[in-house]
């Protein structure tokens, strides 16, 4: 998985609370599907998309890519 293309998808959660365009060759599932696993985000209890402590970490650069 590309590290901007979870990033931005971070963000649009964060600021804009939808999930945000197609980014790269990644379609929407596998994002959602790697940002859950590696608890960057959870959901909500009305079932949206929320970011995690650990996903704003590494919007805030205080979480390494490599370290997920």
């Amino acid at each position: 998985m590309d590290k901007d293309c979870i990033v931005q998808m971070l963000h649009h959660i964060r600021d804009d609370k939808y999930l945000g365009p197609k980014t790269d060759d990644y379609p929407i599932g596998e994002r959602i599907t790697y940002a859950l696993e590696k608890g960057l985000i959870c959901r909500s209890e009305r079932g949206n998309f929320i970011v995690t402590e650990k996903g704003l970490g590494l919007l805030e650069e205080k979480v390494e890519w490599e370290n997920l």
